[in-house]
């Protein structure tokens, strides 16, 4: 066996995803499949799946079906995102190989390139504002790009049962307001989101290129889900990066575009997997926010003062 632990839920798998140690077998015969000199591991950022980088490549290894996450749908999901961007030119990294090992569990990986760069999370203290509005820019043409029609290819979908037991946090008032809300909105037009464009996902290469990882939560959905985690979560409402993204047109002070924009958050936060979460981090409690009305005022508040409100 070259995996020597058990994983019976999702417990066991936060338990041990990260261990080197555990997953170092499982990469060293992962580079002998691929004819690849095996130099060791070491951590990345940690996801959910369990990633490391050995020399020049990224190895992410799948959550078995035992763990009670992801498994083999992610695997597909992330594979289908990463072939699609080469093909429409969105930066992220090649895919060298993939495959699947069969030991304790069924191990499903991707064998990526190693791209050379730090996320927006790490560097976005120390750059100025011109630097902030590039990268606006750059994203703006890349979700343009990427965010398209697209034939379905995974069975994630809104809604999911867990997803939707995070909404618990939030008052019953709040979650009556938000079932009739998007009983009226749900005939959206759906395009290929990322889903997850969080500040660790977006890496910003040494000559300032950047590079989207991590596609394993892509689906098809309105766009405003995808600008929801962005504008909220990827840029917390930064100005510059508003601006660059949104065009030299968007100015804060301007309350009918701040106003239109918000409607846009607020629908694209509702039907968020992870909308709970980014409201958490990025706009106040969940417990302390009871309706619709006060979540849309903390968005236009964010949105014109261009700070966090939580």
């Amino acid at each position: 066996m070259l995996f020597n632990h058990n994983i019976k839920n999702i417990k066991d798998w936060a338990g041990i995803f990260q261990d080197k140690t555990a997953f170092a077998p499982l990469v060293k015969e992962i580079f002998r499949r691929h004819g690849l000199d095996f130099t060791g591991i070491d951590s990345c950022t940690p996801g959910s799946n369990a990633v490391f980088r050995s020399g020049g490549f990224i190895v992410k290894i799948f959550a078995p079906e035992e763990s009670e996450i992801g498994g083999e749908n992610d695997f597909l999901t992330e594979r289908f995102g990463l072939r699609r961007a080469e093909q429409l030119g969105v930066p992220a990294p090649g895919l060298y190989a993939e495959g699947m090992i069969e030991d304790a569990y069924i191990f499903r990986y991707l064998l990526l390139e190693y791209v050379e760069g730090k996320s927006l999370a790490t560097c976005c203290a120390n750059m100025t504002g011109a630097e902030r509005r590039r990268i606006g820019r750059s994203l703006r043409e890349i979700v343009d790009r990427m965010d398209v029609p697209c034939k379905p290819f995974n069975s994630h979908a809104l809604f999911g049962k867990a997803a939707e037991a995070r909404w618990e946090a939030f008052p019953e008032e709040f979650r009556e307001e938000r079932r009739a809300y998007l009983n009226e909105r749900r005939a959206e037009p759906a395009v290929y989101v990322h889903g997850d464009l969080n500040p660790d996902n977006i890496l910003i290469r040494p000559d300032g290129r950047l590079c989207l990882i991590d596609f394993a939560d892509a689906l098809l959905a309105p766009i405003e889900l995808e600008l929801a985690g962005l504008l909220c979560d990827g840029f917390r409402f930064d100005p510059d990066y508003l601006e660059g993204f949104l065009g030299e047109a968007f100015q804060k002070e301007e309350d009918r575009r701040a106003e239109k924009l918000s409607e846009s958050l607020l629908f694209g936060l509702l039907i968020h997997d992870y909308g709970v979460n980014i409201i958490r981090d990025n706009i106040g409690a969940p417990e302390r926010i009871p309706s619709l009305k006060m979540l849309r005022e903390r968005l236009d508040y964010a949105l014109l003062t261009g700070t966090q409100t939580s």
